[in-house]
């Protein structure tokens, strides 16, 4: 009997231990899921908030005495110093807070990360940061050349650093910021749609470069992301 006793005490022991495991296992997992949907959530946030800053920048450029010939190329200035001077920002490479962790990553990939981003969409213009945001608007060398901005939601520090995922691009329309894959824009959603797919395992430059017309329309974008 006081074998049996002990045995019992044993698995008892055992029994709750493996429940102590399995619990603990739990909260390790619903943890991580809470932590993907508040970042998730955070991601678009950060977006809306990018959104804003360049319709408040474009707030201030559009007071300016424009010409009927003014082009791209003049609107690329205006905008870089409207952001500068109206709003709290810092420009990358210009001073000592050119160290802030916000400024450009060295190297921003497509929205699967199996190539490097085309230097189609961001060559060299201006990097400026706006609260912790990273805009870096792509200077047009002719005046029709379209005036895009891609905006890095969280910085350059802050990985993955991917297109349509914390990377997204606008485009100039009719003195207006929308996101690239809206009409007229230069890859357009009804007719680039596959370059916004992220089970794609191309290696184009420019996968995931029309996304922000889907996680600017879509409250579900980010969360159905897998990070």
């Amino acid at each position: 009997m006081v074998v049996k006793k002990r045995l019992l005490e044993g698995m008892t022991v055992y029994r709750f231990l493996i429940n102590i495991g399995v619990f603990i296992l739990f909260v390790a997992v619903m943890t991580v899921i809470v932590h993907k949907h508040v970042a998730k959530r955070s991601y678009s946030l950060r977006l809306k908030k990018s959104v804003f800053i360049l319709n408040e920048a474009m707030r201030y450029v559009t007071t300016q005495p424009f010409e009927k010939d003014d082009g791209n190329d003049i609107y690329y200035w205006y905008l870089s110093e409207a952001i500068k001077r109206n709003l709290k920002s810092h420009e990358c490479g210009k001073s000592s807070r050119s160290r802030n962790k916000a400024c450009p990553a060295k190297e921003y990939y497509t929205m699967n990360g199996k190539a490097g981003m085309s230097e189609l969409i961001y060559k060299k213009g201006s990097d400026i940061v706006v609260d912790d945001k990273l805009f870096m608007i792509n200077k047009p060398i002719m005046k029709d050349d379209p005036l895009i901005v891609v905006v890095d939601i969280n910085g350059g520090n802050d990985k993955p650093n991917k297109m349509g995922y914390d990377v997204f691009v606008f485009q100039l329309i009719n003195k207006n910021f929308v996101a690239l894959g809206e009409p007229d824009t230069l890859y357009p959603i009804t007719s680039h749609k596959f370059y916004c797919n992220p089970e794609s395992i191309s290696k184009d430059e420019l996968l995931g470069v029309n996304c922000a017309y889907y996680a600017v329309k879509d409250s579900k974008y980010f969360l159905n992301l897998k990070f």
